[in-house]
């Protein structure tokens, strides 16, 4: 009866993890759902303008809302260079595709980033705006051409990657299938004590590789806690994929003591059948 309600005792634990697991995912799905809502569109509309006068060369305009700390900084010259980088041909479309804000003492600052769609190319830019008593001034921007949508440019693909790409992949694939059998066999062996902190520890992995799907960029956080241990996501339509993965170490240690678990386990019932003789 005692181990019944012990399994019992596991399985409530677990669902809870489960569920908390779960939650995080549809929150994951909603991300964008709730970017749209947090973006500012006041200053993201007086962004799109002024990035709109700049690829029409209406230049005496731009520079009513230079801040000054740049303004020696911004010439004809300077602007007409940055006008160019802006594709031919007729505009397509204009989308936003970063927005990032920052309050700081009570300094406000965002930077916004368009996607423009020619007949003739792709580019991408972005401008920095400060507001300073509900005025909107410009501390810089930028225009770079690209081959083309950054949707397509960032989109997942198998094709011509590096093997960092290919193992962290592996990893992410290979640890949470690891993980969930190791979380059912860890459920099913008799666990002296605590049997609901190892299910825990086995449903984790500890410290993380990150790579950027499109660029090979990599990055390595050595205390880092992943649930089942890898995660993907990418922070919009626009943005490259991020792809982690970390080392079931609760599982391997895991497969480590389960032979010990089950003598410990049998040589108690062992002790308890000799006590009752």
């Amino acid at each position: 009866m005692i181990g019944v309600s012990l399994k019992k005792d596991v399985m409530k634990k677990l669902t809870s993890i489960l569920i908390a697991a779960v939650l995080m995912l549809i929150a994951g799905c909603s991300y964008q759902d709730m970017a749209d809502n947090l973006i500012p569109k006041q200053e993201s509309a007086f962004a799109k303008d002024y990035l709109h006068r700049l690829q029409t060369r209406d230049f005496e305009s731009i520079k009513k809302y230079i801040d000054p700390s740049i303004e020696a900084q911004v010439t004809d010259n300077k602007l007409l260079e940055a006008a160019k980088y802006f594709p031919s041909g007729n505009l397509l479309s204009t989308e936003l595709i970063g927005s990032q804000v920052n309050v700081v003492n009570g300094n406000w600052q965002g930077n916004f980033s368009f996607e423009y769609h020619f007949s003739d190319g792709w580019a991408l830019a972005n401008v920095v705006l400060k507001k300073s008593d509900d005025n909107l001034s410009v501390i810089g921007f930028n225009v770079y051409r690209t081959k083309a949508s950054q949707k397509e440019l960032n989109k997942f693909t198998l094709g011509g990657k590096s093997a960092l790409h290919y193992f962290v992949l592996a990893l992410a694939v290979l640890a949470p299938l690891f993980i969930l059998v190791t979380t059912y066999f860890c459920i099913r062996t008799p666990i002296p004590k605590r049997k609901w902190l190892w299910v825990v520890f086995v449903l984790v992995g500890i410290g993380s590789i990150s790579i950027n799907w499109s660029t090979g960029q990599f990055g390595i956080q050595p205390l880092s806690i992943k649930l089942f241990s890898a995660s993907a996501f990418e922070a919009g339509p626009f943005a490259p994929w991020i792809i982690s993965a970390s080392i079931p170490l609760g599982a391997i240690i895991f497969w480590f003591k389960r032979k010990r678990f089950i003598a410990t386990n049998r040589a108690n019932i062992q002790v308890n059948e000799d006590a009752s003789r």
